[in-house]
């Protein structure tokens, strides 16, 4: 994969879009390849020092694992990990009581 960039061209095995918890977790998971992180501006302005450990789960009577599912795939435009998004889902009010 070639990047251009004005007058040189960066090589990279992968691209990395954020560097938050997740997008440098998924860089340090690609070692020992080269991996191209990109951000909007500084690598330490990830969001994730925002979040402040926040944690979502359906723990009200009004919400439910389907629904907190759908919420969480219609945020990740449908990009998300079916998979992670089950996890996260159904094991979340267990692990939060």
């Amino acid at each position: 994969m070639n990047i251009h960039r004005f007058d040189h061209v960066i090589t990279a095995d992968a691209v990395v879009v954020g560097v938050g918890v997740a997008g440098l977790s998924a860089a340090l998971g690609m070692a020992p390849k080269t991996v191209l992180l990109v951000t909007k501006t500084d690598l330490g302005d990830g969001s994730t020092r925002l979040a402040q450990g926040g944690i979502a789960a359906a723990v009200g009577p009004d919400d439910s694992p389907s629904a907190h599912a759908a919420d969480t795939v219609a945020v990740g435009a449908g990009l998300n990990d079916p998979g992670a998004v089950s996890v996260l889902t159904t094991e979340g009010p267990a692990r939060i009581i």
